[in-house]
């Protein structure tokens, strides 16, 4: 990255000048760079400012020693301090062309990087309950989830995809009760509706395959003859279903861990003996309390409700405690929904009671906003209890995976979003998905145009348009490790919009296949190497590469 490259150029210089006793001695800095590349600079530090409140010097004085000292190097053609003690860099053109050869070398690796030095990181996603299909907002977590462990292992990290599954508790309950209503309608029997039941079309569809597939096997007086064993089959088709989904949207598992195996282990006694024994457990109105967290939200939460049953708060302490103490991971990501939130502050304080010498930022628990769905200018509103939802598979099947893919990782995970289904479906300039991969093919077409070219020797001259074009290429790799290490996908989503903009606009600009074969040959290097930086960028998204539109 050229960002640590003028790092450690900075580093280097700061060094010399302390030798040479122009600026006092400091503790290890790591210098921190911006990429602005506008007519400022190309990147810029501010360091010199933070230095002068340690050394108790003037930054703009710190900032013309460090400048004074720096040593040579060919990526910099210019650097000067600006203001109060920026020090501003400007990249060598010539570097800059010479470096696109090794972008298409490195391929598909272009981009990756070692930061994360093999650390186990789990990502769980998605994670929704088997109650119903997959919501457009559940697709967006496991979309934002998917990207996120793209760019961790892009980054260096040991990654393990992850699906809790939801397939106990009182939810799954009021699942069987719902699907058995129907169940015993069709097969001519009476059963009571729960008041609380799921009401959508799916329920009556998914107990009518339970009769065509087993008949009358569940039928008993007033209720399943085995009550568990027919939610079990309720939540095997409703994960069947989401499954299916998610297949088709591009998204994959390493493990989908049974909240019911892990009931049946005991590992939920299990973790309120242990926190009990820590002196973090209270027994009240006939309920079994967690005492712990500091916080309003987090102090006082129920284990075990007076009938006796765990509540979801108890059973996701056994579950991060499994994911942590059992499996070793060295982090957790948890992507959830938005109705998720006022979970969060009392699984930390959980977690921390659980070890108390455990580093909080260990667990990070990333919340994804709502999602509205725009059709034909009207916003639908949400709802799966009542059967009034937007599904996934039908945006799946109204705009591709692509576009679904694109537009729920073009914003910030927790800002709320419209996804406007009939801009997604356009094709044309409009549509940002559209427009990143049909600069893709343009790339590919170039060179099959090149193919069948007739050129003759010439003296190449490149505009400053092939190098600002070839500058912004240099850059992906900065924004894969800020993307990844911020838990923000959407940056690659812009930066692969602008890189299209530069490169459609630099295509209607300057022809590539010209008579000049030596102008000619270093064009199409550029192309090629904008290609690769286009495939690996939508890759990471989990968006396909097109050659041909």
């Amino acid at each position: 990255m050229i960002r640590s490259r003028l790092s450690a150029l900075l580093s280097d210089g700061l060094s010399a000048a302390q030798a040479a006793g122009a600026v006092a001695a400091t503790p290890p800095v790591t210098f921190t760079l911006e990429r602005r590349d506008d007519d400022l600079a190309h990147y810029s530090s501010s360091e010199a400012l933070r230095l002068a409140r340690i050394v108790g010097a003037p930054p703009r004085a710190i900032a013309e020693s460090i400048v004074a000292h720096l040593p040579p190097s060919p990526a910099v053609s210019r650097v000067e301090t600006a203001g109060p003690g920026f020090i501003n860099f400007w990249i060598d053109d010539a570097w800059v062309l010479q470096q696109l050869s090794a972008i298409t070398a490195a391929g598909t690796s272009f981009g990756g990087s070692s930061a994360g030095g093999g650390s186990r990181v789990q990502v769980e996603y998605v994670s929704a309950n088997p109650t119903g299909p997959l919501t457009a907002g559940a697709g967006r977590g496991g979309v934002v989830g998917d990207a996120l462990a793209r760019l961790l292992d892009a980054c260096g990290y040991e990654v393990s995809r992850e699906y809790y599954v939801n397939d106990a508790g009182h939810q799954v309950e009021i699942l069987g009760q719902s699907v058995y209503h129907y169940y015993a309608a069709t097969l001519g029997a009476g059963s009571s509706f729960p008041a609380d039941g799921y009401r959508g079309d799916y329920v009556a569809e998914w107990a009518e395959q339970i009769v065509r597939d087993d008949g009358s096997r569940w039928l008993g007086t007033g209720g399943p003859s085995d009550a568990r064993g027919f939610e079990a089959r309720a939540v095997e088709i409703g994960l069947a279903a989401i499954r299916r989904d998610l297949d088709d949207l591009g998204i994959e598992f390493d493990e989908w861990f049974s909240e019911q195996a892990m009931r049946d282990r005991g590992d939920v006694d299990e973790v309120i003996h242990v926190l009990d024994e820590q002196g973090f457990v209270a027994q009240r109105d006939g309920a079994v309390w967690f005492i712990g967290g500091a916080g309003e939200d987090d102090r006082e939460n129920v284990l075990v409700r007076s009938r006796g049953d765990p509540t979801y708060f108890a059973v996701d302490i056994a579950y991060h405690r499994d994911k942590f103490a059992k499996r070793g991971f060295e982090r957790v990501i948890d992507v959830w929904g938005a109705d998720h939130h006022g979970h969060v502050a009392r699984m930390h304080a959980a977690m921390q009671a659980l070890d108390e010498s455990a580093d909080a930022a260990r667990l990070e628990i990333l919340v994804t906003q709502m999602v509205g769905i725009r059709t034909d200018g009207a916003l639908g509103r949400q709802g799966k209890r009542s059967g009034k939802f937007v599904t996934l598979r039908e945006v799946l099947d109204e705009v591709g995976p692509a576009a679904t893919r694109y537009f729920f990782l073009s914003k910030a995970i927790d800002s709320q979003m419209e996804f406007d289904l009939e801009l997604a479906k356009r094709e044309d300039a409009e549509n940002p998905v559209y427009y990143i991969q049909m600069a893709h093919a343009r790339c590919a077409g170039i060179q099959r145009t090149a193919e069948t070219a007739r050129t003759a020797a010439g003296a190449a001259t490149l505009t400053p348009d092939d190098v600002a074009l070839a500058r912004r290429l240099l850059a992906f790799p900065e924004v894969v490790v800020d993307a990844c290490h911020n838990r923000e996908p959407h940056r690659v989503t812009h930066y692969l919009l602008d890189l299209a903009r530069v490169f459609h606009s630099y295509y209607n600009k300057h022809r590539v296949v010209t008579d000049d074969a030596d102008r000619t040959a270093r064009r199409l290097e550029l192309v090629r190497a904008v290609q690769q930086v286009l495939a690996n960028g939508l890759g990471l998204l989990g968006i396909a590469a097109p050659e041909r539109m």
